[in-house]
């Protein structure tokens, strides 16, 4: 009930199409080759994400502005939401890069 009810309601099957179609914008890869990107990016994924494969985000290193790839093990396609325990301090450590001007 708490799952289908919300999802009988009406508009909600565009919410759901969109939500599970979503990639009209543009493609990491797309964005890091921008020529206005002038700030330092770290690329975290997970390890055992299911969508994304370990190729794709290891080619992400070939960008001038990916100054690090962070894997983290054990966790899927959402680490900020499975495992904030283990995102907040990278995130920490850039924001701290930054200060450092050491990204």
């Amino acid at each position: 009930d708490v799952l289908l009810t919300p999802l009988l309601t009406s508009g909600a099957s565009t919410v759901v199409f969109d939500q599970l179609s979503y990639s009209a914008g543009p493609l990491p890869e797309q964005l890091l080759a921008d020529p206005r990107l002038g700030a330092p990016v770290w690329v975290v994924w997970g390890e055992e994400d299911p969508w994304t494969p370990p190729k794709r985000v290891l080619a992400l290193e070939k960008f001038s502005a990916v100054k690090r790839l962070v894997t983290v093990p054990g966790v899927g396609h959402c680490p900020h939401d499975e495992a904030p325990h283990l995102i907040n301090p990278i995130i920490v450590q850039f924001m701290e890069s930054l200060q450092n001007n050491s990204a």
